[in-house]
């Protein structure tokens, strides 16, 4: 009976711990069985603060909605900022991949995200706390125009000197 209840506690928290499934926002169906043919998952849902906090209802999670002054930064001060930001006071970190795919909207582009998000960049990529399975030297980002995932040296600026690597911050919602 022990081993069934501790199974269950941990299916509980796996199932937990990805989140809800929400749409994509993919509408058109290139092939069968793609989010274009299905179109399944939960709404997505916002609500915005009036200091540009962007609360997700359906996660839980609240993002930083404000524009960064240096757009060029490594991913070890984009940890430090998101740590010392105290904006609605305070609680942020850099997102995880995961975090960050909970508000990719295939539906847009330039960036691909809700329109909830005014201070979205459309041609940055922006920062994960994610670090790569195989490299610890380097770390997850998304780039917000087309919500293409790549790795990038944690040490690095900037991506083929053609885009900047960028901060957008998150917190659970209800912290104070």
């Amino acid at each position: 009976m022990a081993k069934r209840v501790l199974l269950f506690m941990l299916a509980a928290t796996l199932v937990s711990a990805d989140g809800p499934v929400l749409k994509t926002g993919q509408t058109q169906s290139y092939y069968a069985g793609d989010d274009g043919t299905y179109q399944k998952g939960l709404p997505r849902s916002y609500s915005r603060t009036q200091s540009g906090v962007v609360k997700d209802l359906t996660t839980g999670l609240e993002w930083q909605d404000e524009m960064v002054n240096d757009n060029n930064i490594s991913w070890h001060d984009a940890q430090t900022y998101c740590k010392g930001l105290q904006l609605d006071g305070g609680g942020w970190r850099l997102p995880t991949i995961r975090e960050w795919r909970t508000i990719v909207d295939a539906s847009q582009g330039h960036p691909a995200v809700d329109p909830v998000f005014l201070n979205m960049q459309g041609n940055v990529n922006y920062w994960c706390e994610t670090t790569a399975a195989w490299d610890s030297g380097r770390a997850w980002y998304v780039f917000s125009q087309n919500a293409v995932e790549g790795i990038n040296s944690k040490t690095a600026t900037d991506y083929a000197s053609v885009t900047e690597m960028n901060v957008r911050c998150v917190r659970e919602s209800g912290v104070i």
